[in-house]
């Protein structure tokens, strides 16, 4: 097919080999490698060269590794006086480089990947629906086919980006297996620099930070809340015909290349188009628990560091804006796994658990994360004291009083 010839041949609709052309459009993308036996093997090295801005890193200097072990211990002995935090005896800090958070973070996310690039070749009803839209099925063909391999070069390119910023391993709250915490002191201490605070401290207070997180996305039932939203988030995309056909359905000639190239440039461009119902369904659920778990963790900091770090206040509120000011892979990320923290999600978080604590004090954050039937749902998010009464911990209701607590804020009113 030459440059100016329009879509449609003798060999068939779209030619010989309609993906041929358009696969290198994803190099801008970080989508190299679609060839590769191993899409994860190539996905490794893409991860490894983008963390290592094309060079080699050098390992961590043991000094700086002693230095943040012996602040761990101070972390972890502070953290565990926090009302709820719950830690094995086997939870342990270590100090790595950007490289080696990479490598074990592409182990972590790739779940959630595979699960996107699974979806990504599912086809169904919607595809009657590029009859006589040439373009778009075309490219609803090339997501179907290419979605695995996409995704896993993608994911390469994400994740190295997301290691030269990651301060530790739950810079996003999603669990991880093991008793292991991750920190990176090597971006700790440049934002430490950037920020002007002192280096110690931020790395105290990011070790607090973690190991709060830890002790709540570690708890079995919590994670598998969380794990089993985001996979089903990440499984529930699907292309969609009427915004491919809207996007692409008035290029008929493959000289358009660029202006086809320009539009799937952008990843939350690429997600838009595969956004499907289920995803409203399970928006609320996740956006509720994550404001929850964002929220606890402020919490335990502030407590931990009240008379730890002079500065934590200042210090929380430059993290807590390091999470909003995302970069674009973070934000790929986010929407990947349905995750959107903005003010509101962080708002929303601090509201609860001061809910919590004004009505029932220590005794309501033990029983936050204790037991799975105890979790609370989207509603009681946004009214703690509903939540308080379903467990019983309302000090304005009689002991005994059965409330059935729903999962919206429909009859507050008779509540």
């Amino acid at each position: 097919m030459s440059e100016n010839e329009p879509l449609g041949s003798d060999d068939g609709p779209f030619g010989e080999n309609p993906f041929g052309e358009l696969a290198k459009l994803f190099g801008s993308f970080g989508l190299g490698g679609l060839g590769a036996s191993d899409p994860w093997q190539s996905a490794r090295q893409i991860a490894n060269s983008v963390v290592n801005e094309g060079g080699a890193q050098p390992n961590l200097d043991p000094l700086v590794r002693m230095a943040v072990d012996d602040l761990a211990r101070v972390a972890d002995l502070h953290v565990r006086q926090v009302a709820g935090i719950r830690l094995g005896s086997d939870t342990t800090v270590r100090a790595v480089s950007r490289s080696a958070w990479t490598e074990t973070s592409l182990d972590a996310y790739r779940p959630f990947f595979e699960r996107f690039g699974e979806a990504m070749g599912t086809s169904g009803p919607q595809e009657e629906a590029f009859q006589g839209d040439p373009m778009a099925a075309m490219m609803g063909q090339m997501f179907s086919s290419l979605g695995p391999m996409m995704v896993a070069s993608s994911a390469g390119s994400m994740i190295g980006h997301l290691g030269l910023r990651a301060l530790g391993q739950y810079d996003l709250p999603v669990p991880r297996q093991g008793s292991e915490v991750l920190v990176v002191p090597t971006t700790i201490d440049a934002a430490a620099k950037d920020w002007g605070f002192s280096q110690d401290e931020l790395r105290l207070v990011v070790l607090i930070r973690e190991l709060a997180a830890h002790s709540v996305l570690s708890t079995p039932h919590v994670a598998k809340r969380l794990d089993s939203l985001f996979i089903d988030f990440a499984s529930a995309f699907r292309p969609n015909a009427e915004l491919l056909s809207e996007q692409f359905g008035d290029i008929t000639d493959l000289s358009q290349i660029q202006q086809i190239s320009e539009k799937m440039n952008d990843p939350e461009a690429i997600l838009a188009m595969m956004r499907s119902p289920a995803h409203d369904l399970l928006v609320p659920q996740l956006d509720a628990l994550v404001s929850a778990v964002l929220g606890y963790v402020d919490h335990a900091v502030g407590v931990a560091c009240a008379n730890l770090v002079p500065s934590n206040a200042k210090l929380r509120e430059a993290l807590n804006q390091r999470m909003l000011d995302v970069s674009p892979a973070d934000r790929f990320m986010e929407r990947l796994l349905g995750i959107d923290v903005d003010a509101a999600t962080l708002e929303r978080g601090t509201a609860f658990i001061d809910g919590i604590v004004s009505r029932a004090g220590d005794a309501g954050l033990q029983r936050l994360w204790a037991n799975e039937l105890d979790m609370p749902t989207a509603a009681e998010v946004d009214a703690p004291g509903l939540w308080l009464a379903r467990i019983g911990l309302d000090p304005d209701l009689p002991a005994g009083t059965n409330l059935t607590i729903p999962d919206d804020l429909s009859g507050l009113e008779d509540l």
